[in-house]
């Protein structure tokens, strides 16, 4: 489904069921502008009114993600896990590979409204990787079958990383992974843990950093 649908209550109210099964929370507008199966903001204020009048209409307990306390707890709590792992993992690829080198949310796609979470280049070619967080191992097979969807286009080529953060293992990994029949179709495109995304890709020689260089990440 494409953001160019049309959208009824309905539809959108089984998005946002979807969502909160999924992540455990309500969906925020940057949410509704990222998700598959949600219209974006700007769809919503123009049919409905904005994003409190339509949460109003279906009784959603959190009306306004905009004011006060709510927002500054959404900052906290809704994107803490997600950002800080994208945070740490951008530090260990950047340490490995060289700052030049490791490109954040870089574009790609028709239209370029798509973005790779990390894009890495190596001495042989390079690697793209998604790394999301979910709470529950159940939930794994879902959020990377919504990727699979996404990145399907790119070319073969192309080695894509879904990297699951938490405390997950290798059977959590193996059960998704069989769970998407579908994954068997892009042999470039694997989940891993964190840290075996690190095993996955130590092989891969770093390029040479520019002479007189300096990193912002410091030594």
């Amino acid at each position: 489904m494409t953001k160019k649908s049309i959208w009824t209550v309905e539809r959108i109210t089984e998005g946002i069921n979807r969502f909160i099964n999924e992540e455990r929370r309500e969906p925020t507008a940057r949410d509704f502008d990222l998700s598959p199966y949600l219209p974006s903001a700007r769809q919503i204020q123009r049919a409905y009114g904005g994003l409190p009048a339509f949460r109003k209409l279906i009784n959603l307990e959190n009306t306004d993600y905009t004011r006060g306390a709510l927002r500054k707890s959404i900052a906290t709590k809704g994107y803490s896990d997600g950002l800080a792992a994208e945070e740490a993992l951008e530090v260990l690829l950047t340490r490995r590979y060289g700052e030049p080198y490791v490109h954040t949310q870089k574009r790609y796609g028709e239209h370029k409204k798509n973005r790779y979470d990390f894009f890495i280049y190596h001495k042989d070619g390079y690697f793209a990787v998604d790394i999301f967080t979910t709470n529950r191992p159940a939930y794994i097979a879902t959020n990377v079958r919504h990727k699979i969807a996404k990145y399907k286009e790119l070319p073969s080529s192309l080695t894509v990383y879904f990297v699951v953060n938490g405390n997950y293992t290798d059977d959590d990994i193996a059960l998704a992974a069989r769970a998407l029949p579908t994954l068997k179709l892009y042999p470039n495109m694997h989940i891993l843990t964190v840290q075996g995304l690190l095993e996955a890709i130590d092989h891969l020689e770093p390029l040479a950093i520019p002479p007189g260089f300096r990193s912002s990440f410091g030594s």
